[in-house]
């Protein structure tokens, strides 16, 4: 098959840690698919330099939009910002391309973190509770974007204030930092890995890498708050569920799109990732994955 895949980092140049965290993962991804015999394409701003697939130039968003919806390719997947992505699916379905990932529905609800977390509590899924800004008890209090990526522009306070805009405020729940890595297919979920979350809060809540697989004694109840949310929100394909674990495991955001823990599964799961994407589409998802080791990894030292 001909797999375009859309990194939205790659595609039209985005600084940094963008940059470093969206070539790994296009990298990753466009290996794992070219094992097992696949052509691969992918937009780019400058040559990333990844080692395999075939690149191609576009110039802004303007053109990663036509791509999605104009240029021929068997399949796609689509690694974008969680706002822009119900969008930019949706273009991709309207060209008659296979989605490997998530419905656009489903990306925009999870994209929403006010309607995301509703649904996940109305569903039963152990949630970071939304705070009601005009009665929110004691702090302290997380304060984050509606929309938006991970940890981005969130605050810890012990009040809030009296305007919160387009953010929105969850309770504060000490515990530690997790991510469930899983790929989904209708109601069959199959977790990869645990994964621990280098967060920095006196940075802001700043993402700064991982490690894969964490090992837990609460591993079971992890997984059944991940499976539970990515069936309440009708999930498909690789998704990340992030949570933190402390007197329950709470689910706190919902990345409806591969993320940059691929880095570490990628070393230690026997099982192809590509495979498990296009079987979660095509075919069977397997009853489990393999998986041997540990890597640990941070994101300003990714090489791929």
């Amino acid at each position: 098959m001909k797999i375009l895949i859309a990194e939205y980092a790659v595609a039209t140049g985005l600084p940094g840690t963008y940059a470093v965290e969206g070539r790994a993962m296009l990298s990753i991804l466009a290996r794992s698919f070219e094992r097992l015999g696949h052509k691969v394409i992918y937009p780019m701003a400058v040559d990333p330099a990844i080692g395999a697939g075939e690149g191609f130039y576009i110039n802004g968003e303007e053109d990663f939009e036509d791509l999605l919806e104009y240029l021929e390719a068997t399949a796609g997947l689509v690694i974008a910002p969680d706002e822009l992505l119900p969008g930019f699916l949706e273009l991709l379905e309207d060209g008659n391309t296979i989605n490997l990932g998530c419905s656009p529905a489903a990306a925009r609800l999870s994209a929403d973190k006010l309607a995301c977390t509703r649904r996940l509590q109305e569903e039963g899924v152990p949630v970071v509770e939304i705070a009601d800004p005009n009665d929110p008890g004691d702090g302290p209090f997380v304060l984050k974007p509606r929309f938006g990526c991970g940890s981005e522009g969130m605050e810890l306070l012990d009040e809030l204030p009296e305007n919160l805009g387009d953010r929105i405020a969850t309770k504060y729940h000490e515990g530690e930092a997790l991510s469930v890595s899983l790929i989904a297919s209708g109601d069959r979920v199959l977790p990869l890995t645990v994964n621990k979350q280098l967060v920095s809060v006196e940075a802001g809540f700043e993402y700064q890498g991982g490690i894969v697989p964490r090992h837990s004694d609460r591993e079971e109840e992890i997984l059944k708050a991940a499976k539970m949310a990515a069936r309440a929100l009708d999930l498909h394909g690789y998704a990340g569920i992030d949570l933190v674990v402390g007197d329950l495991p709470r689910v706190v955001d919902v990345n409806p799109r591969p993320t940059t823990s691929i880095v570490g599964i990628s070393k230690v799961m026997r099982e192809e990732l590509a495979d498990l994407i296009l079987r979660a589409r095509f075919a069977t998802l397997p009853e489990r994955v393999a998986v041997e080791g540990e890597c640990e990894f941070r994101k300003g030292e990714l090489d791929f």
